[in-house]
């Protein structure tokens, strides 16, 4: 596709001498021709079927990210996404924004103005959220995103522990040395291959830009630990000595967790619902590695450092509504995770949003509840289920009052009660299709899509930026920060756009 290639490309003799073949007739004009053709017409009719497809969707959560390069290029973005009637998922970028960090004070107004400035309107009352990155989090906040904090967490565990530092260094030493000398490299290529009969592995070099660098470079040392001793022997190179070793090992093992849940989250069609499972889990195998790796003081004080972060960071996502509903309303998880008051503030929430519904029908059919009989089974009831029932009818004071309020709404709260009858499905299934398939919840369909649209992450900029270093490069030699903005904006929507259009 074009617009993953420079301008330079249609200028190429390769590109020109494929045109003359496929049709000799064919003029091929100047950059500013196709540019022209890109930033107008194709841009215009972009947006407008951007505007059509957002128009389509009842709620949407909206997300900002920022994404810088090493060579002060810069990517702002917001991202939409939201859930159509038919339960599928729909992302669009609203807004693109090509910046140079030459000029800071620009920047600083672009994450501004991004969301007041936006062409496509968005309804304040469709809107559900804003997830900001760490790089455009309102001044004095902490980042919306879920990557971004666990990332920040990570960060501090790392930085308040020098014996972590310092091994990380000697890590950084070994690779430089290898990396600036063929000889060295080929003696140790040749020690994996010819003495240790195994297959080359690769040293990763620090990436600065890339946030769980050092734990991959480290890792990377540790695979090569037996090529890299017997190296050691006849030269002289920093040495690891055999308890850092051990600690490098424990790190990863530390790290992996950590790792697994950031790749699960940057994934777009992962929704917040995901982010009190995953703390939790994410919690418990902290409290583990604490305890079992007590023997290394280095790693067992990362470990528990990190844990003290989490809580931190990820300790509003307990009394936070979004994230209590949506976990809830997803059926792989529903109440699986929560307190005694979370289940409350859930079961509250619910019970308001469903009676505001039932209301806004205006004396039009009244809710569709299949009255299910609960079948004699082997199965034991789940708590779930118990602590619902419990609490919608004769449950604690504060239950008491929540569903007294509501005691007009009998059918409401049947259906909250089937719902939670329900077994949880397999973690591997669509929850969008569970729902889509059980129309018995119809009248929940609204909540469900409003708090299942928002993503656990905004990370578009950082997957956009690395696709599309040509366009940096056509700034430089003449390419608009504007028309560069509008190119980003049609290749990150491209996929979503009918060609027939």
């Amino acid at each position: 596709m074009l617009l993953n290639h420079s301008f330079d490309f249609i200028e190429g003799p390769g590109f020109v001498n494929f045109v003359r073949v496929l049709q000799p007739r064919y003029v091929i004009h100047s950059r500013s021709y196709y540019e022209n053709i890109l930033c107008k017409d194709i841009h215009m009719k972009m947006q407008q079927h951007i505007k059509e497809q957002v128009d389509l969707l009842d709620a949407v959560s909206l997300s900002t990210s920022l994404w810088r390069g090493d060579k002060g290029e810069g990517l702002l973005s917001l991202s939409c996404s939201g859930i159509s009637m038919d339960f599928q998922t729909h992302r669009f970028v609203l807004k693109c924004e090509a910046l140079n960090y030459e000029r800071t004070s620009k920047v600083a107004c672009c994450i501004r103005d991004l969301i007041p400035s936006l062409a496509i309107e968005v309804p304040k009352e469709k809107t559900h959220c804003i997830i900001r990155d760490e790089m455009t989090a309102l001044p004095g906040s902490l980042p919306d995103c879920c990557v971004n904090r666990l990332q920040m967490c990570v960060r501090f565990a790392l930085q308040s522990n020098e014996s972590l530092q310092n091994l990380s260094s000697k890590c950084k030493q070994i690779i430089d040395h290898f990396a600036s000398c063929k000889m060295a490299h080929d003696h140790l290529k040749f020690i994996q291959e010819i003495r240790l009969t195994r297959d080359p592995c690769t040293l990763l070099p620090h990436d600065s830009f890339k946030w769980n660098s050092t734990f991959q470079m480290m890792a990377s040392v540790f695979k090569m630990k037996d090529a890299i001793s017997l190296y050691c022997e006849q030269y002289s190179l920093v040495q690891i000595y055999p308890d850092e070793w051990v600690d490098i090992d424990l790190c990863n093992k530390v790290m992996q967790p950590c790792e697994e849940i950031i790749r699960i989250w940057s994934n777009p069609s992962t929704s917040t619902s995901s982010v009190i499972p995953l703390v939790a889990a994410l919690r418990d195998s902290l409290r583990t590695d604490v305890h079992n790796f007590v023997s290394s003081v280095t790693i067992c004080s990362f470990a528990r450092k990190l844990l003290e972060e989490l809580e931190m960071k990820f300790s509003h996502v307990t009394s936070d509504i979004k994230f209590l509903m949506a976990t809830y309303l997803d059926p792989r998880y529903k109440q699986a995770f929560f307190t005694e008051r979370e289940e409350q503030l859930v079961a509250n929430e619910v019970l308001q949003l469903l009676a505001r519904v039932q209301e806004d029908r205006n004396g039009q059919m009244p809710l569709k509840i299949i009255k299910v009989t609960a079948p004699i089974s082997d199965k034991n009831e789940s708590k779930i289920d118990s602590i619902l029932d419990n609490m919608l009818t004769t449950g604690s004071t504060n239950s008491q009052q929540a569903t007294t309020s509501f005691g007009s709404h009998s059918q409401i709260k049947n259906l909250l009660y089937l719902y939670n009858s329900e077994p949880r499905i397999d973690r591997n299934m669509d929850p969008l299709m569970w729902w889509k398939t059980n129309i018995k919840y119809s009248s929940m369909y609204a909540i469900v899509r409003k708090y299942l649209s928002a993503p656990a992450a905004s990370v578009a900029s950082e997957s956009l930026f690395r696709e599309s270093a040509h366009l940096f490069c056509d700034m430089k030699t003449g390419l608009s920060f504007e028309n560069a903005s509008k190119i980003l904006l049609i290749k990150s929507n491209f996929i979503y756009w009918d060609s027939k259009e």
